[in-house]
């Protein structure tokens, strides 16, 4: 009897072995990829087949969790079940990952590719046009997963925006934001950071990219000139480009014009070349700097020389021409009888030798001739005319006579009271030619005589 037992025990272990190992599970993945800081699952299908009938369930004891973990139905025949390979906080591992997992009485192994977010994303652009007001860079999902539902704050030295997404495997999304046009003129062409923000379920997790901004070479010049007497010349570089660029200013002068001149900027070099100057400057200019030049020349102070230099030269030609000299002069007399009486005086001085000189004074207004007279006395008294002359005869050079005589007026004269030039006339080579004296006149406070 107990033989029997033992035979009949056999026999259900070698049934129970064979139907065991009749259970096969092969694998298929549409996504291998786990991706911890998202909580993204690997999804796999499995075929199962050779299962009796019932439920089973399917787990591993490693650091991945699959679900579903709740029990599950299999038939005679061919199964596919869908399972999920998600990540635990203990998961450390980065890369391909390959796990044992238990379904029934059997093992197996998975193998999924365990990614970081900064890994699965590439965020770059082509080459961005700087005089565009427009950005377009792209999102790049480097692995075959789909992801759904990413939030992302962008930021760049040229922009800012805050983006929700889909990716599709391997899909690469354009986004065209506004850009700060200002800041992107401003700014060297070459390759910036850009910043993405998402959030995920462990908190903020920040992914760098890159962007590139394309160059554009432009230098913008102003040359302008005002002023007449106070010459100024202003000569600007822009960099209107976003490259770095050496500028260079250059600006000529004549030996005569640059001893007048300053500028605002020391010139790098002065090359002299016959009577001209050559003044140059030069300077690297970044993305929208200015560089000017300024030139100033001041011509009031080389007009004032040469308006001295005229005066002087035409009064030396004037003294050295004059060949006679009359110095007209008055003093006041005072008198018994309280009247008004002048005392003129005319200073004659030959500067070369003429002939038949004679000088004629006229007799202001409202005055009359005192009958005595100097040294000298007059040849012709005209009353009539209000005329008094002398006729001197030959003066040779450097020889001075002095005539003198007095006017009066018996109403007094107050405030100022201005006598007429005297012509001297004289004969030098056969030619006639006159020559006035200086103009004179009075002032005076006094009142007319009491009776």
């Amino acid at each position: 009897m107990k033989f029997i037992h033992i035979v009949l025990l056999a026999i259900f272990l070698i049934i129970s072995i064979n139907f065991a190992s009749a259970l096969t599970a092969d694998s298929e993945s549409e996504s291998n990829v786990v991706i911890p800081e998202l909580n993204h699952p690997a999804k796999f299908t499995l075929t199962i087949t050779g299962a009796e009938e019932g439920s089973y369930t399917v787990y591993t004891l490693t650091d991945v969790i699959i679900r579903p973990t709740s029990p599950f139905q299999l038939n005679a025949g061919t199964n596919k079940i869908n399972i999920f390979v998600y990540p635990t906080s203990q998961l450390k591992e980065r890369g391909f990952y390959t796990f044992t997992y238990n379904i029934g009485n059997i093992q197996s192994k998975l193998t999924t590719k365990i990614v970081d977010l900064e890994d699965l994303i590439e965020i770059s652009s082509d080459s961005i046009n700087p005089e565009s007001d427009e950005v377009t860079f792209y999102v790049r999902n480097r692995e075959k997963s789909s992801v759904e539902n990413l939030t992302a704050k962008f930021s760049s030295v040229i922009f800012e925006t805050e983006q929700e997404f889909d990716l599709k495997p391997y899909e690469k999304t354009e986004i065209t934001v506004k850009a700060d046009k200002d800041k992107l003129k401003k700014t060297e062409a070459g390759t910036y950071v850009v910043k993405a923000e998402f959030e995920t379920e462990e908190g903020k997790k920040i992914v760098d990219g890159k962007i590139y901004i394309g160059e554009k070479k432009n230098i913008v010049t102003e040359d302008d000139s005002s002023g007449l007497l106070i010459r100024t010349r202003t000569v600007t570089k822009i960099n209107a480009g976003n490259v770095n660029e050496n500028v260079k200013v250059v600006m000529k002068k004549n030996v005569f014009s640059r001893l007048f001149t300053t500028f605002n900027e020391e010139p790098l070099s002065v090359d002299r070349s016959g009577f001209g100057i050559t003044y140059e400057w030069s300077k690297q200019l970044g993305p929208s700097e200015i560089f000017t030049v300024k030139a100033k020349t001041n011509y009031i102070f080389p007009l004032m020389i040469i308006i001295a230099a005229l005066i002087i030269i035409w009064g030396f030609r004037k003294f050295m021409t004059t060949k006679i000299e009359v110095k007209k002069s008055v003093s006041y007399i005072k008198t018994k009888g309280g009247e008004f009486a002048l005392k003129v005086k005319l200073a004659v001085k030959a500067r070369k030798s003429i002939e038949n000189v004679s000088i004629i004074d006229k007799i202001p207004l409202a005055v009359k001739v005192y009958k005595k007279f100097g040294t000298l006395k007059p040849d012709k008294v005209d009353i009539a005319n209000r005329k008094i002359q002398w006729d001197i005869g030959d003066l040779n050079a450097g020889e001075v006579r002095i005539f003198s005589y007095v006017i009066y007026s018996k109403i007094g004269v107050i405030g100022k009271f201005s006598l007429p030039k005297a012509l001297s006339v004289f004969e030098t080579n056969n030619e006639i030619h006159e020559v006035e004296s200086n103009k004179v006149f009075f002032l005076s406070e006094q009142t007319s005589k009491d009776e």
